[in-house]
C-alpha cells in the first residue's frame, strides 16, 4: 500500500470517529439536560421563588415517571372561583424557575397553578430525559392529580418549547381519561427535534451536519425521537392557543403554523422578534392580552 493511501485511510477513519463523537455528544446532551435551578435563576436575574413575585405558595410534588415524583410549586392566582387551574410545563434544559418567570401574564385569569420540574430537570431526581417521548405520560398523571385536588374545576395546561408538545400530548391523554382539560397554551412549539437541534448549533456558530443527522439517528435508536407533532395534533380538538416568534431559529414560525393548520380548534399568534425563550418580549401587551382573552374565553365556555 502506498504511504499516501495509508495516510488517506487514517484521515478518513479519524474524520469518521470525529463525526460519530459529535453526533453522540449532541444526543447525550439532549437526554442529559443542564440543571437550571436556584443558582441559575439568581445568575440570570429571574425570580428565585414565588415569594419574589409576592405569590402565596407551597412546595409540593406531582407524579412523574417510573415512580419518581416531580418537585413543584403550587401558587395562588388572582382569578375568581370559576377560573381554571393551570399546569405550567417548562422546556428542555429549564425548570420551574423558568416557568415562574413566565407565569405573570396568566395570573390574573387563573385560580391557582402548579409549576413542576420535569424528569431530569431542575431538582428532579431523575438522571435522564426522554426528550418529549415519555414526558406526556407524566403530564397526564399530573393533570389527573390536579383534577382530583380541584374537583369540577376546568384545567388548563401551558407549555414552552419542548414543553409545548409535551403539554399538548399530555393534555390529550388526560382528556381521554376523563380529566376536564379546558385548553392548551403552546409557546414556541416545534414539530420535532429536526428544528431545535440544528437551530441551537447554528446559534453557537457550530457546524450542523452531519452531526445533527447522526444525533437524530442515535436518539431514534434509544426511543427518544418522537413523530412530528402535527400528526398527533390533527386528532386533538382541545381549544389551543399557539404563540411563536417570526424569526425564532430554534422553533421556527413555520413549525407553529403547520401545527395550527393541522388542528381543528387552534389559534395562532405570530409575534415579531427572535426570542425563543421569551416569545412575548417584542410586544408584551399584545402577548398578555391575547393569552388572557383565550383563557377567559375558556371560562365563559365552561359556564355556558
Amino acid at each position: 500500500m502506498p504511504p499516501w493511501l495509508g495516510l488517506a485511510l487514517l484521515l478518513m477513519l479519524a474524520l469518521g470517529a470525529f463525526m460519530l463523537w459529535g453526533g453522540f455528544a449532541i444526543a447525550w446532551d439532549a437526554t442529559h439536560p443542564p440543571r437550571k435551578g436556584l443558582a441559575w435563576a439568581l445568575a440570570t436575574k429571574r425570580p428565585a421563588s414565588p415569594d419574589d413575585l409576592q405569590l402565596e405558595s407551597r412546595e409540593t410534588s406531582l407524579p412523574g415517571l417510573d415512580g419518581v415524583p416531580c418537585p413543584a410549586w403550587h401558587v395562588r392566582g388572582a382569578g375568581g372561583a370559576d377560573a381554571p387551574v393551570l399546569l405550567m410545563v417548562h422546556g428542555w434544559g429549564r425548570s420551574r424557575w423558568d416557568s415562574l418567570a413566565r407565569i405573570a401574564p396568566l395570573l390574573p385569569c387563573i385560580r391557582e397553578a402548579w409549576l413542576p420540574d420535569l424528569p431530569a430537570h431542575g431538582e428532579h431526581d431523575g438522571s435522564r430525559s426522554w426528550v418529549g417521548v415519555r414526558e406526556p405520560e407524566a403530564v397526564a398523571a399530573m393533570l389527573g392529580e390536579i383534577a382530583e385536588q380541584c374537583p369540577g374545576t376546568p384545567v388548563l395546561v401551558c407549555g414552552h418549547s419542548l414543553g409545548a408538545g409535551v403539554a399538548l400530548r399530555g393534555a390529550a391523554r388526560a382528556a381521554k381519561g376523563g380529566v376536564p382539560v379546558a385548553g392548551v397554551i403552546m409557546l414556541s412549539p416545534y414539530r420535532d427535534l429536526h428544528s431545535p437541534l440544528p437551530g441551537r448549533l447554528a446559534l453557537r456558530d457550530l457546524p450542523v451536519q452531519p452531526f445533527t443527522a447522526l444525533a437524530v439517528w442515535m436518539l431514534r435508536r434509544v426511543g427518544c425521537m418522537d413523530e412530528p407533532l402535527e400528526r398527533d395534533a390533527a386528532a386533538i380538538a382541545l381549544p389551543t392557543f399557539i404563540a411563536t416568534c417570526e424569526d425564532d431559529a430554534i422553533s421556527p414560525a413555520a413549525d407553529a403554523t403547520m401545527i395550527e393548520e393541522a388542528m381543528p380548534n387552534a389559534t395562532l399568534l405570530v409575534l415579531p422578534g427572535d426570542r425563543h425563550d421569551d416569545p412575548g418580549a417584542a410586544d408584551p401587551q399584545r402577548f398578555a392580552d391575547s393569552m388572557q382573552a383565550f383563557v377567559r374565553g375558556l371560562s365563559s365556555s365552561s359556564r355556558a
